[in-house]
């Protein structure tokens, strides 16, 4: 008989499978807990990352190859891509989350969507050549996006 014996008959001894199966529910609530208070962390910095530039581009598309060769290798490095990360959609292939709400159809391509909380704010219909384009950019993420979400996105980034 066990020393720790409250009752004749009862053992308070804990067998190895009790203890792996209480550490195991432990590590779990522990993960659980732990995941809940990341996601918690992380949604003020979602909020001011709401924006996004969709690229809607096709592999058959002159202007967006054009792009790509001009532009795509260097936009993420960016202060732009602090403000308004690029997500490509390919055109022919791709649909449209349907959480995004655009003012129109895309009908050419490239065409880019400047979105802020899931809605469209400003616009770029083909690619005018990189000396335009970056200034059709600016002025759409200057009139399209709020100044305390540019403020944020700027500070949170280490890009620019």
């Amino acid at each position: 008989r066990s020393q720790f014996n409250t009752q004749p008959g009862i053992s308070n001894r804990v067998s190895g499978r009790q203890q792996r199966n209480y550490f195991i529910s432990s590590m779990i609530r522990l993960l659980t807990i732990s995941s809940f208070l990341v996601l918690i962390c992380l949604l003020p910095i979602r909020a001011f990352g709401a924006s996004e530039l969709l690229m809607f581009d096709s592999d058959y598309c002159t202007w967006c190859q054009k792009w790509h060769e001009e532009i795509g290798g260097i936009y993420h490095l960016t202060a732009e891509s602090c403000q308004a990360p690029l997500k490509k959609i390919d055109y022919d292939t791709s649909d449209l989350p349907e959480s995004i709400s655009i003012a129109e159809p895309v009908i050419y391509t490239p065409t880019f969507v400047l979105v802020n909380d899931q809605r469209e704010v400003g616009r770029i219909t083909g690619y005018p050549g990189a000396d335009f384009f970056w200034v059709e950019l600016n002025d759409i993420i200057n009139s399209g996006l709020p100044e305390n979400i540019r403020l944020a996105n700027s500070k949170n980034c280490s890009n620019s």
